[in-house]
């Protein structure tokens, strides 16, 4: 029997967070993540860089670069109350714009005010976008069913307890993976906000149960996994992908197949 709930390393938990909007406030939280060495996504509004100059662009980067950046449309309009060429607009901007400074394709989204359906779904798919986060938390460990409606976990100044369940139940099988945390950090309005986030995130750092990382390489690890090819009697493994995957055999055995190798197992 193969299973996939195995992650680089061949660890079996994730954390993620993700911060929507921008703000001034992001390079002090930056400084945090940095700090704990822990991963975030920041979803961003194109329009906030029109007319920056180059060495502007350049600076932002330099404040993202250990992270992700990701879309939240140009001008954070509610997208199930846009028509269709507005909605295409909207993203199609704001992917140029932040792949100017980012200096890579960036394919991830949050749902601007949480506004969504399907055709919303439906168009971002055609745009490019790959995955896009939802405001609605499931104060549970999930990984999502469609990667375009994924669900948090829940908000960040309600994560404590949740982060305290997760670390507390970290080695029962009947853990859930995915531990996700998104907020704002224009949230962050005085002291007693900012030494409450980094208890949080001083609890949640530095365990080697943990794969910390972004909202797009959760997102690229899973599709990497889904794409392995396996032998009928579950000896061979291909790899076409160029991402080192990880699955477990039979309850007992971590196998790792790297990059475009054939791997045979026992």
């Amino acid at each position: 029997m193969i299973q996939y709930h195995v992650y680089p390393g061949g660890l079996k938990r994730i954390v993620t967070f993700s911060f929507d909007d921008g703000s001034q406030n992001d390079v002090r939280l930056i400084s945090l993540f940095d700090k704990y060495s822990l991963k975030a996504t920041f979803h961003l509004n194109g329009k906030n860089y029109i007319g920056k100059t180059a060495d502007e662009l350049k600076t932002v980067r330099g404040i993202y670069q250990n992270h992700e950046i990701a879309c939240h449309t140009l001008s954070h309009g509610w997208p199930s109350r846009m028509p269709n060429a507005s909605l295409v607009a909207e993203i199609m901007r704001d992917r140029q714009i932040l792949e100017e400074i980012a200096g890579y394709p960036v394919t991830g989204m949050s749902y601007p005010s949480g506004s969504y359906s399907r055709n919303v779904i439906s168009v971002m798919n055609a745009c490019g976008i790959e995955y896009s986060r939802t405001v609605n938390a499931t104060n549970d460990f999930d990984l999502p069913e469609d990667f375009l409606e994924w669900h948090p976990t829940c908000h960040f100044k309600r994560a404590m307890p949740l982060a305290e369940r997760f670390l507390r139940d970290i080695d029962s099988q009947w853990t859930k993976p995915l531990f996700y945390i998104w907020g704002h950090s224009h949230e962050l309005i005085n002291e007693d906000d900012w030494n409450e986030t980094e208890e949080l995130l001083k609890l949640l750092a530095n365990n080697d149960k943990i794969w910390y990382a972004t909202n797009a390489e959760i997102f690229d690890y899973i599709s990497a996994q889904k794409m392995l090819k396996i032998s009928a009697d579950e000896k061979v493994f291909y790899n076409p992908t160029a991402t080192d995957v990880w699955v477990e055999k039979d309850k007992s055995e971590i196998i790792k197949i790297p990059a475009g190798t054939r791997v045979i197992a026992d």
